[in-house]
């Protein structure tokens, strides 16, 4: 549910849970949890701010391995008319594993466009 600290800025937590599937042997599925905050503040009409932390674990049934995700991510668009939006997104993605030679880190930059009509 959102919250509207000013009418620019709102903050928002969503948290999911969900049961998926694995390519491991031995394990019949993963239980995934997800929580993540986002803030999200309009610098003008046609320039937004996203900030979004997330944190998750991924608990894969009958092997014992538990992976924790973190990402942290920083959004920019700016709106150059109604029906064109530019965006540009940077992203950390870390996991850490219980099982060694697992932990992964990746940086991601992203740069769009959206056209609607």
């Amino acid at each position: 549910m959102p919250l509207t600290a000013t009418p620019l800025t709102t903050a928002k937590f969503y948290s999911t849970t969900s049961i998926d599937e694995s390519t491991l042997a031995g394990v019949s599925g993963v239980m995934t949890h997800t929580y993540t905050a986002e803030v999200d503040h309009d610098f003008r009409r046609w320039l937004t701010a996203i900030g979004k932390f997330t944190y998750g674990t991924l608990d894969y049934q009958g092997d014992g391995r538990l992976d924790k995700t973190y990402s942290l991510e920083g959004d920019v668009i700016y709106k150059l008319s109604r029906s064109l939006w530019l965006k540009g997104t940077l992203r950390r993605d870390i996991l850490i594993s219980n099982i060694a030679g697992n932990n992964t880190a990746s940086t991601v930059v992203m740069i769009g466009a959206r056209v609607q009509n």
